[in-house]
């Protein structure tokens, strides 16, 4: 072969060499993309998706799900490495929690801030192996993965679809289907609370949803008419939305309607949607109803063909709208059932009523039997009841107390409108909880326009009812460690079973009868061991039963690291949630396993009035195996009961909380 033909055939190879070798990108030391030795495939964001909204300074953690595509294996030598865009004071790098073997996954997670101005941000992360060489995701190994969020002047929320579900009126094309569903006529369509349901992309949605399944038929809809509503103008209706996972033929139209008072339906907006693996951010602006009066927002799913299968999800849908200052904006009214003005005296033997006049009872709408309030709280106690009788409930029949606690109720209050058979309507009471504590009972009927009374049963003769706990005056108002399992634990790994089993890699929760304090000495008082998944930075966290803070209500508890738990490095927090929004922190502080432990005392006052999930949280500071964190006598108490004595002396150093 002649030098001439070598040189150029040689050329050849180069030319074509240079067109499969990547190139590495400028300014940033990669491994060689020819041997792939370390390259991640992005599988999928775990937490905080693209376009999350937070509100100014709000801390979160960012956890990607990354597979280990290459052929070596990456150890916690490697790191997770920020390497441009918006930091949002997170640390320049982390190391992996784990060996991740080739073919692997892994979650990484980084804590971080949202920054303290409106806008939108992203940032920018790959990894480094341990010869300190950056690699990442896509066909050549180099690119990076991101955090990308908005943040939004603070909203708060003015109206819960979620946990108003059986307020809304729900339709198929074909008349009115009940709420909760039942299984016999399913098939017309139905609405179903998920408390945690699963997105397309495989991640939990992290809050409560609605599953709106329509008619089983070719273009079936499913359609909620909501209560009537003040909008005002910067409000917005906000939800995530998305075909529920595994449901592959799903194929809607999601659609936001309004009701005017002469019943015209008008369209605000519309979503087609089909499954995907994405989901949808909903955040629509509703200002320009903000001078209409009397409408109702109206939520439909539509099917796109046929109706099987198509299983849609609205998570956390809320209506919100900015917080302007320390004084809290009215928020969005529903209109009221009219407050009772009737009096009544129940004697000892009841009229009945004609044989016309039975209801069946539905859902409790509000306060739950067992539902715990402080001494002297207001409450609204709300029954959904049907029409089961052959005569129409008009507004001269009335909700009836007739015997038992009547807890300040009127005697008797008119139904809001006419109720025909087969209908439903919600009849609510105006109550006040006892000034004493123990268990309260009152005991309800429904009385027709001739002073006739009836109620639920076979034979329309039952009362329905409330049952409360009152609780407080400086005892427990609410007692999280003797409601330990009412609470829904997760960790990075998802939800855990409660109680939990000693030494579960996913994290665990268990009660402590007489728990030992770092000192060594016993503590009388039951406790929560609370013990974060055991990875780097692992978390756990139970978001406790809503609970209805009253004036002078206050969060105590101690805390204390397990003894002999000698590497213990953790963060406690109290956190809490209102309806869908947002998890906020309360307070927070670091312990350490130094031979003490602290008293907790956080006043609730900035909640009072509201309906609230408390969540009880634990982070690791690093590796979570040692991390054995315990809050003993955790509890709400009522007025000005202090802190019971400890065995323990000074508290552990403070230092501020990592976001989450």
């Amino acid at each position: 072969m002649s030098s001439k033909r070598l040189f150029i055939s040689t050329v050849v190879v180069l030319v074509l060499l240079s067109q499969l070798i990547p190139a590495a990108s400028p300014g940033v030391n990669r491994a060689a993309a020819a041997t792939y030795c370390d390259w991640a495939g992005f599988v999928m964001d775990v937490t905080v998706p693209d376009g999350t909204t937070l509100t100014y300074n709000t801390p979160f953690t960012k956890t990607w799900r990354l597979k280990n595509i290459g052929t070596c294996t990456w150890t916690t030598a490697y790191a997770l490495v920020y390497v441009g865009g918006d930091q949002m004071s997170a640390p320049s790098s982390v190391n992996l929690p784990v060996n991740v073997a080739p073919g692997a996954t892994v979650d990484i997670s980084v804590q971080m801030i949202a920054p303290s101005a409106a806008g939108h941000f992203r940032g920018y992360w790959k990894l480094r192996n341990a010869s300190g060489t950056f690699f990442g995701i896509g066909s050549s190994a180099n690119s990076n993965f991101w955090v990308d969020i908005n943040v939004s002047t603070p909203m708060i929320e003015g109206y819960d679809f979620t946990a108003n579900m059986c307020a809304a009126v729900w339709y198929y094309n074909g008349g009115p289907i009940p709420c909760p569903y039942k299984e016999s006529v399913k098939q017309y369509g139905y609405v179903q609370r998920l408390e945690n349901p699963i997105l397309e992309n495989g991640s939990p949605a992290g809050f409560p949803g609605l599953l709106t399944v329509p008619q089983d038929k070719y273009n079936g809809i499913i359609m909620g008419v909501w209560p009537v509503m003040d909008i005002f103008r910067g409000d917005h209706f906000q939800a995530i939305l998305g075909c529920e996972y595994a449901a592959t033929s799903c194929y809607v139209t999601y659609e936001l309607d309004y009701l005017t008072p002469k019943n015209d339906l008008v369209t605000i907006w519309k979503f087609r949607e089909k499954y995907d693996g994405l989901f949808y951010r909903a955040d629509i602006d509703l200002s320009g109803l903000a001078d209409k009066k009397g409408i109702r927002l109206v939520t439909i799913v539509s099917a796109s063909g046929p109706g099987t299968g198509d299983r849609a999800l609205w998570v956390a849908p809320r209506l919100v709208r900015q917080y302007l200052g320390p004084v809290t904006p009215a928020p969005p009214t529903v209109t009221p059932i009219v407050p009772p003005t009737a009096t009544f005296t129940p004697t000892a033997t009841l009229p009945p009523a004609t044989s016309c006049d039975k209801a069946e009872f539905v859902q409790d709408m509000s306060v739950p039997d067992g539902t715990t309030f402080a001494p002297g709280a207001a409450f609204t106690k709300t029954w959904r009841l049907k029409n089961v009788g052959t005569c129409t409930w008009t507004a001269s029949y009335s909700l009836a107390f007739v015997s038992g606690d009547q807890m300040g109720g009127a005697s008797a209050s008119p139904l809001p409108g006419e109720v025909a058979p087969g209908q439903m309507v919600d009849v609510s009471a105006y109550l006040t909880a006892p000034t004493a504590s123990g268990a309260y009972a009152g005991y309800w009927m429904l009385r027709n326009a001739s002073g006739g009374f009836f109620g639920i049963g076979p034979t329309a003769s039952n009362p329905f009812w409330v049952k409360i706990n009152v609780s407080g005056g400086g005892s427990s108002g609410y007692d999280f460690a003797a409601n330990m399992c009412s609470a829904t634990w997760t960790s990075g790994a998802g939800i855990l079973p409660c109680p939990g089993t000693d030494g579960a890699a996913s994290g665990f929760v268990l009660r402590l009868d007489n728990p030992m304090l770092e000192n060594g000495t016993t503590d009388a008082r039951p406790a929560l061991l609370t013990v974060p998944q055991m990875i780097d930075y692992g978390w756990i966290q139970g978001a406790f039963p809503a609970y209805v803070v009253q004036s002078g209500d206050r969060f105590q508890a101690t805390i204390a690291c397990q003894y002999n738990a000698s590497l213990c490095d953790v963060f406690f927090r109290l956190d809490y949630q209102i309806g869908s929004g947002p998890i906020n922190t309360l307070w927070a502080v670091r312990e350490r396993y130094e031979g003490a432990s602290a008293n907790v005392d956080v006043d609730l006052a900035s909640l009072v009035g509201q309906n609230v999930r408390f969540i009880l949280t634990v982070l690791s500071n690093g590796p979570a195996a040692n991390d054995r964190a315990m809050w003993i006598a955790p509890r709400i108490v009522h007025g000005s009961g202090g802190m019971p004595p400890t065995s323990t002396a000074t508290p552990p150093t403070a230092s501020p909380i990592p976001p989450t």
